[in-house]
């Protein structure tokens, strides 16, 4: 028999016990929560990219219905004084009461502003095809909306006929009009199918679908 022995509160188990994190624990610690915090940021902009492209097309929507309502009203789509990026701005001033779109004397189709203020008394007077407060916009000096916005806060893209087309060959070809969110690669997205969309005819390339499901473009429609 041996006598009892006192555990010694020195022990190597008792030092051991009680010992911190070493420096190559806490790195691995810090990584693993790097490594999570990445996921779950990933998780979070897909989910918001997701909720963006739900809200365009339904914006898009909108404004379909109203150009459809437009083409009712004055027996075509909202023409544009140019086919540069002032379609855009036609578009919103055609939807708002804001674009003149009639024709002459001499049945030639005149477009024109009739006022860049909303508030203006003719402006007033004339039909509105949308609620321009329900979009996120552009606005002049004075407050006044000139360009509709996507939830990436890049332009609406609209392109139809023009006026200074109207007498010239070739003319526009295409049935309807094109209507898309460039998405969130804006400029990039929109250089992209431009180049699958002649401009005067509105003729797109048997591939353009491609080249936007690529850029992430949502088209009217969709």
């Amino acid at each position: 028999m041996f006598p009892d022995t006192p555990h010694s509160v020195f022990s190597p188990r008792a030092r051991s016990s009680n010992r911190g994190f070493t420096l190559i624990e806490l790195l691995v610690v810090i990584a693993i929560i790097m490594v999570l915090a990445g996921i779950t940021f990933g998780i979070s902009r897909g989910v918001q990219n997701a909720q963006a492209r739900t809200r365009a097309k339904a914006e898009l929507a909108v404004l379909s219905q109203g150009i459809e309502q437009f083409k009712l009203r004055y027996g075509d789509y909202p023409w544009h004084d140019s086919g540069g990026s002032d379609t855009n701005k036609m578009l919103l001033f055609a939807l708002t009461g804001r674009l003149s779109m009639e024709r002459n004397t001499s049945g030639e189709l005149d477009v024109s502003i009739i006022s860049e203020d909303i508030d203006n008394e003719e402006v007033k007077k004339r039909p509105q095809f949308i609620d321009d407060t329900k979009f996120s916009v552009n606005e002049d000096g004075d407050g006044n909306s000139i360009e509709l916005l996507d939830p990436w806060g890049n332009p609406y893209i609209y392109w139809y006929k023009w006026e200074a087309a109207e007498n010239n060959s070739p003319t526009w070809e295409m049935f309807g009009y094109h209507l898309y969110s460039t998405g969130a690669k804006g400029d990039a997205a929109n250089n992209a199918i431009k180049t699958k969309i002649n401009a005067t005819t509105g003729v797109i390339d048997a591939d353009f679908r491609d080249t936007g499901n690529d850029n992430g473009i949502i088209f009217s429609g969709e």
